[in-house]
């Protein structure tokens, strides 16, 4: 019996890290500075990005843009907290293609907890299950150490060793 998003157990990926900023700047950094962090090979246009885009409220965009002005979406935003949460929709399949369908899309929740000098920077990718055929798949690959793991790492290293503003 093939499983489907309705039959399929709840597939969840959950990973944290703590970074020496004050809460602002670690929920800041994360979604106003995507570009400095985001693993360059993690893009799904043709070419790779120049700029990463989480637009400021909810139903905004989760977009990536290459040198040559091509945007490529990746989401929507959920919910808008500064600078407690922001929560994103995975539109990324086990194909890694785009597809707009909301219903098809998985979760992503990103809290920022204030912890003395530290921010807890939680994030919880649920919901995996929706994206169909192919999601047990998916779901070995955010859990890989190449996937969110060093993502997250990347993130704590932009804050760890801040970039200076472009010109």
């Amino acid at each position: 019996m093939t499983r489907t998003a309705e039959t399929a157990p709840p597939a969840v990926v959950r990973k944290n890290v703590r970074v020496q900023a004050p809460i602002e700047r670690a929920f800041s950094v994360f979604v106003e500075q995507m570009e400095t962090w985001w693993p360059a090979h993690h893009h799904i246009g043709a070419n790779a990005f120049q700029s990463i885009f989480v637009e400021p409220r909810a139903g905004g965009r989760w977009y990536e843009r290459d040198t040559q002005g091509n945007q490529c979406d990746w989401g929507t935003v959920i919910a808008w907290n500064p600078p407690h949460k922001v929560s994103l929709s995975w539109h990324l399949g086990p194909d890694w293609k785009f597809n707009p369908d909301l219903a098809l899309a998985s979760e992503i929740e990103i809290r920022f907890t204030p912890d003395g000098p530290f921010t807890l920077v939680e994030l919880e990718h649920r919901g995996i299950e929706r994206h169909g055929e192919g999601y047990e798949q998916l779901v070995a690959a955010l859990n890989s150490p190449d996937a969110w793991t060093a993502t997250l790492a990347a993130f704590a290293n932009a804050i760890a060793n801040p970039q200076p503003a472009k010109e």
